[in-house]
């Protein structure tokens, strides 16, 4: 008998389309689950030399993921009679048992996700009338509640502040207390790092003269800033990103439209979105000074991958080349206690401190306290997993660090594969190439016309053969470059703006000469 084996993960919409198609066709499958049997992770690698899933083998066959399998079901029932189920079910049933032991599910007791370590104390928040909440319930209900303004003050505008008095008074509205107790809970709240004044110089006064401002708002250039992370700090740093992850997936799915396109506007109100940014904070509390190089490369990829999508949604888009500049050198995330961004983690770290492209500096000064996080040398492939947002990059996928060497060498293997990254011609005896072989061509060659032999051994099939034999030949190759496509599968999302990063600005005199705050 035959069999239909689907290598799966929990809460992956192509998983389900592909089971849905088995099932309303009924057609028997077994499913491996990686998110219960991370064990068989290897052996679907393996494979199918590839990360994603579903992973689908009819019998020892490798079909494919979800979209070969379905175009494979539509052409069957486009066959006619005897109908496409009956003739799936001869093919089934007149087929050999998987012989590859590979194939067969886990004998291993199915694993759980490790849930996060409890929060402590330091997670709680004692409100008037020995009420208690969360330091994430305080915050949401405080940014509802209290007003925030574009104060101005010697010529400086304090944005989303709100002058002492004002602060009171919605204390006491909102809780119900006198103002005794209203400015009481406000220094409280002060000491909990939850509210601050604007300039981190007063305690928390009932006046007009002094002007303080909810944290969420307090370094808005930092995307991990909501709170000030007191509380508890997870070891299991993996399973910290993973978990993050899973939330920003659930986040992009319920936003996503018909069209695949995430609609940013609707995932900056989605439900989880509070519960991320306030998770992404315990960020500033994980060292990665002390992790191996497979711990650190792993963890600082899915790092970066997932907060693009974070910075998409909380800053909005960057349209123009000044402005993706900008983007990737201005916002910053809170690692370990250090202030990174983009190209910090990118060609800083992962790329052992290299020139960024089109710079005439290495990204960390020498005496830059960063530069000891460094990674000793750089591995070309990371160019392949670390995904920028555009069309263009490679597909996002989730490292691990026990599997890094083969995921890096199967995404390596994915992305050379694809024509719009390598393209051969060898009657022009030309390659395109793309605009990421550019970009940082020295981690791959010493020269540009080096590059065709040093992505040999990322290529196979027609595309090796065919790169192989212009290499045996006398001509030297022309190497050319694709353009880059920065377009994404995102709707409804700001454009990005770098003043958005600051919490304050100068501004000139009024016309009278004088400057001017008010609500």
């Amino acid at each position: 008998m035959g069999r239909v084996t689907v290598f799966s993960i929990d809460g992956c919409p192509h998983c389900l389309r592909a089971k849905q198609n088995l099932k309303d066709r009924n057609i028997p499958y077994v499913e491996i689950n990686l998110s219960s049997h991370p064990d068989k992770r290897s052996d679907m690698l393996s494979l199918a030399d590839s990360l994603t899933v579903p992973q689908i083998f009819f019998n020892n066959d490798h079909i494919g993921g979800a979209v070969e399998l379905i175009k494979l079901l539509v052409d069957w029932d486009a066959d006619g009679p005897p109908s496409a189920t009956d003739k799936i079910h001869a093919e089934y049933l007149s087929g050999e048992d998987p012989i590859d032991s590979r194939l067969e599910p886990s004998t291993t007791p199915p694993v759980k996700e490790s849930p996060p370590q409890p929060r402590n104390q330091d997670d709680h928040i004692i409100l008037p009338k020995n009420l208690t909440g969360t330091v994430l319930e305080m915050t949401q209900r405080l940014i509802q509640v209290i007003p925030r303004y574009n104060l101005l003050h010697l010529g400086k505008t304090y944005k989303n502040a709100t002058k002492g008095k004002t602060f009171t008074d919605a204390l006491v509205t909102e809780f119900s207390i006198d103002r005794e107790e209203a400015v009481a809970f406000g220094k409280y709240l002060q000491q909990r790092k939850i509210v601050d004044h604007v300039t981190g110089g007063h305690v928390f006064q009932d006046t007009k003269d002094l002007y303080y401002r909810l944290q969420p708002f307090q370094s808005p250039g930092t995307m991990n800033s909501y709170r000030i992370w007191t509380d508890r700090i997870d070891p299991d740093y993996m399973g910290v990103i993973s978990r993050l992850s899973k939330v920003m997936q659930g986040i992009h799915h319920r936003c996503t439209n018909k069209k695949s396109d995430v609609d940013l506007a609707a995932a900056e109100q989605d439900e989880q979105y509070a519960k991320f940014e306030e998770g992404i904070c315990e960020l500033q509390g994980i060292s990665i000074d002390k992790m191996d190089v497979n711990s650190k490369t792993a963890f600082l990829i899915n790092v970066y991958n997932l907060l693009i999508k974070y910075a998409f949604i909380k800053y909005g888009f960057p349209d123009s080349n000044l402005k993706r500049a900008s983007f990737f050198t201005s916002i910053h995330v809170n690692i370990g206690g250090d202030n990174f961004s983009f190209s910090d983690l990118e060609n800083g770290i992962l790329r052992a401190n290299a020139f960024p492209p089109y710079a005439f500096k290495k990204q960390f000064a020498s005496s830059d306290p960063r530069a000891k996080l460094v990674l000793g040398k750089v591995d070309n492939r990371i160019h392949f997993a670390l995904n920028c947002g555009a069309v263009s990059c490679p597909p996002v996928k989730k490292f691990s660090v026990k599997d890094l060497e083969e995921e890096l060498r199967i995404v390596a293997l994915s992305f050379c594969e694809q024509k719009l990254n390598i393209t051969v011609s060898p009657e022009k005896n030309s390659v395109k190439l793309s605009t990421i072989f550019k970009w940082y061509k020295n981690d791959f060659a010493q020269t540009t016309n080096g590059l065709p032999k040093a992505l040999l051994k990322y290529t196979s099939g027609d595309t090796k053969e065919a790169l192989q034999k212009m290499l045996n030949g006398d001509n030297e190759i022309k190497v050319k470059f694709n353009e880059y496509d920065w377009s994404s599968n995102i709707t409804n999302s700001k454009t990005f703006d770098a003043s958005s990063l600051k919490s304050d600005q100068y501004v000139l005199k009024t016309i009278f000469g004088q400057d001017q705050a008010s609500n």
